[in-house]
């Protein structure tokens, strides 16, 4: 609209003399002010030819505007340097953040990371708008944004200006000023993942504000007026403009606002005047012939080289995705994977998680037990401390101990501490020292370990913390109904008896509650729990009878038939609690907890102890495996040197104590195996035995053929002889180890 119109339609008049009335301003009059009102930087009253004319205060800066003409290209065809270039324009803009050119719908597109990304042009350097324009780009979304992201945005506080992007459904959205009112206008359409599309936003002062969607409108407002354009705000592109509340945020925690840009490719974005047609529209989408493949291929958690391998831990640098791994600063063989040479399977320590160990099955279903964490008041600035909670892994490490033919041992450490500022819980007064966990994670070849928790508080006894969680990990593009059976758990107690435990099915794709069970109660004393994934392997759990109860998680609305969240893992939002509305980033789903007694206590730490892994048994074939943990035979050393042997459940192994140069002469260690005290899968740690071995087993006086493994343990008094032994018995059995020294 030209300065003539704006001052024809808007200025008022009054005459300086008695008799003070209203009058239109004449023509000529008004061609005289146009020049003097665009060059003036601010006004109140304007004295001319006896006249004082005032001016409506929100038509300043349109009256100050030059009749500039817009247009601004950018097309991302630029292939190295910092900048977008401005192609009608001739500016260039620099594009901050990181950021990578990539294949776009014609010649290359700009793939934003979701996190840092954007263009900002200079308020300055910004044509002026006036009358209708129009606003298109090409978007290939990579993940669906924590809120509202915008495409383009030039607005100050959603009162003037404009504001043009994409909700966290996918829905893009127009919002603008008009007649000093803010307007509001939202896609009926929702943008597909990991596709190009083309969104157009268009205003026309008569015919009002419009959406569309690959060339077909998708939204329209009938509202005429003119718009106001934010003259004193920068143009953004791509990020938002001030920290946003993800979406839900009545059910985000802790409630801290939290920074993002667009989490995909852009490519074509175009600013220009005129309200676009529709047939226009549709011509120019017409125009491409876009490839039947995504633009954007979907990212696969990394757990290793698949198949089976050489058993044992490896130190391992797992990589993502572009736009998550090259923002990290975290050094190259910092994850750790055990792989297994019986199964694919496989346990992965992996920075994406915080390090937070999962169990990988055949197919690459991930699961985990959780952590050690805490709330409550003693959670320094609210939320929940725990490792999911260190986003950049500035407390979690993991490490490797040992790594044998035998087994495997991992140190993986941690601290209980919060998202916002990395606060740690409880801290103690006096030392300053706040919560802390080390997890020891002892892995045999045939897909068991025994993880032992040890935390370290001020106050063990009194203070809340939470041991076992089931936590399945979804991967991109992953529902938790993609991995999760409808009979998801079954828990059994040590006399086999056993219940199973069901998830009724979504109907809808409402935000409601989880139809699944209201307690976990059954059979009583429980203390194996298998969760049944959509795989061959399923995860179990085995814990002390001793203190044992559960409880189910319903208690949040989701869009899934199971509770689901988005916030961990891989995402770096400042968020211990923020529910997923789609299945695009990495996620995870709480099925139940496992409460038990301690292995041991003091006053500022406590251990517990779990037997879990990865197996294609049933409850009734699980059952040995707990028995032979809880209940093991009694074994004694009836020949050779040695001062005893007993079983350690933290290692899940029969030691046998021996002095330092003892002699290497013929161990038989005798095992009364029954059918409630069975040997299954047995591991023997033999002390200070310098050199190689010979295993024999025998039970009833045959010998059978057991392929023994062995490892050798170092340690700084001494090396020790780990053996592990394939095989079950319900017999008096003998296990005669001999030097293979020659």
């Amino acid at each position: 609209m030209s300065l003539l119109k704006v001052m024809d339609t808007y200025l008022t008049i009054w005459r300086a003399r008695p008799g003070l009335r209203w009058a239109r301003i004449p023509r000529g009059i008004l061609v005289a002010l146009a020049g003097r009102v665009a060059r003036m930087k601010s006004i109140a009253l304007l004295f001319f030819g006896g006249c004082i004319i005032t001016v409506q205060p929100f038509l300043m800066e349109m009256l100050r505007a030059q009749e500039t003409h817009l247009d601004i290209v950018w097309n991302f065809n630029e292939t190295q340097g910092t900048l977008a270039h401005d192609s009608a324009g001739n500016v260039d803009d620099q594009i901050e953040g990181f950021w990578w050119r990539v294949p776009g719908v014609e010649g290359n597109a700009l793939q934003f990371d979701g996190d840092t990304t954007r263009i900002t042009r200079a308020a300055d350097r910004m044509p002026r708008i006036q009358g209708g324009f129009t606003i298109s780009a090409w978007v290939a979304l990579n993940n669906y944004p924590w809120n509202w992201v915008p495409i383009a945005d030039q607005d100050v506080d959603d009162e003037v200006g404009f504001f043009f992007g994409i909700d966290a459904f996918g829905h893009p959205g127009f919002n603008l000023s008009i007649d000093g009112t803010w307007q509001h206008l939202t896609s009926r359409v929702r943008l597909p993942l990991k596709k190009f599309c083309l969104v157009t936003a268009t205003f026309d002062p008569r015919a009002g504000m419009a959406l569309y969607v690959n060339g077909t409108p998708a939204g329209n407002l009938n509202v005429q007026g003119h718009f106001i354009q934010a003259t004193e705000a920068d143009l953004i592109v791509g990020r938002v403009r001030t920290p946003q509340l993800p979406y839900p945020s009545w059910l985000i925690h802790p409630k801290d606002p939290v920074n993002y840009s667009l989490d995909g490719y852009l490519d074509d974005l175009e600013i220009s005047d005129g309200a676009r047609s529709a047939e226009a529209e549709r011509d120019a989408f017409s125009a491409v012939k876009l490839p039947r493949q995504d633009a954007i291929g979907y990212a696969v958690m990394p757990s290793g080289p698949p198949g089976k391998g050489p058993f044992g831990a490896f130190y391992a640098t797992l990589k993502f995705e572009r736009s998550w791994d090259d923002p990290r600063r975290i050094g190259p063989d910092s994850d750790v994977v055990v792989r297994f040479d019986q199964s694919p399977m496989r346990l992965v320590f992996w920075q994406g998680t915080n390090y937070v160990p999962a169990w990988v099955t055949e197919n690459g279903k991930w699961y985990t037990d959780e952590f050690l964490e805490t709330w409550g008041p003693g959670c320094v600035d609210g939320g929940d401390c725990e490792p999911m909670s260190d986003k950049q892994s500035r407390y979690s490490h993991v490490s490797i101990i040992e790594s044998s033919d035998a087994r495997t041992i991992i140190h993986w450490r941690y601290a209980l501490a919060e998202t916002r500022n990395y606060k740690g819980a409880h801290a103690d007064p006096l030392t300053g020292w706040f919560d802390w966990a080390d997890e020891y994670w002892t892995v045999y070849p045939d897909g068991v370990a025994v993880r032992k928790q040890l935390l370290w508080s001020s106050d063990v006894a009194n203070l809340p913390h939470e041991w076992q969680e089931t936590i399945v990990i979804n991967g991109p593009g992953q529902r938790p109904e993609d991995n999760i059976q409808p009979d998801a758990l079954t828990l059994e107690n040590m006399a086999g008896e056993t219940a199973i435990y069901h998830w009724g099915p979504k109907t809808d794709q409402s935000f409601s509650y989880p139809k699944g069970p209201a307690k976990l109660d059954q059979p009583r004393n429980a203390n194996i729990q298998i969760v049944h994934l959509r795989s061959t392997e399923s995860p179990f759990q085995i814990v002390w009878p001793k203190g044992v109860s559960h409880d189910t998680y319903n208690g949040e609305k989701s869009y899934s038939m199971f509770e689901w969240w988005n916030h961990w893992p891989v995402a770096q939002i400042d968020s211990s609690g923020r529910p997923a509305i789609a299945a695009d980033r990495p996620s995870h789903t709480s099925l139940s907890h496992i409460y038990w007694d301690s292995y041991e206590r003091t006053q500022h730490a406590e251990t517990k102890l779990m037997l879990c892994g990865l197996t294609t048994l049933d409850a009734a074939h699980l059952l040995p495996f707990a028995k032979a943990w809880l209940s093991p035979p009694t074994i004694h050393v009836s020949s050779g040197d040695a001062l005893g042997a007993d079983f350690d459940p933290s290692q899940r192994a029969f030691v046998v104590r021996r002095a330092k140069g003892a002699k290497m002469t013929r161990l038989t260690i005798a095992v009364a195996a029954t059918s409630e005290n069975p040997i299954v899968d047995p591991a023997f740690v033999v002390e200070h035995w310098n050199g190689i071995a010979k295993v024999t087993v025998i039970t009833k006086g045959v010998k059978l053929a057991v392929p023994a493994r062995m490892g050798k343990l170092h340690i700084l008094d001494g090396d020790s002889l780990v053996v592990f032994l394939p095989f079950q018995s319900n017999e008096q059995t003998q296990i005669q180890i001999d030097s293979a020294q020659k």
